[in-house]
């Protein structure tokens, strides 16, 4: 299984990985930051990654 990590100190709750990931594996938690909900469903594509304007999202296999 991917293994999907989001730095919430980094993490500016901008929503770039939301609205790119077509897994759509995000989802904001209660404190506006980004939560990789549903990693299984992770197509391995590093969007999220390429997009983050902070480089606060990893992903094992986009290394």
């Amino acid at each position: 299984m991917v293994v999907i990590t989001v730095d919430k100190e980094k993490c500016n709750g901008c929503g770039e990985c939301i609205s790119v990931c077509p897994g759509a594996v995000f989802e904001f938690d209660n404190d506006g930051k980004s939560e990789p909900v549903r990693p299984a469903d992770c197509q391995e594509c590093c969007s999220c990654v390429e997009v983050c304007p902070e480089k606060a999202i990893t992903v094992d296999v986009c290394s």
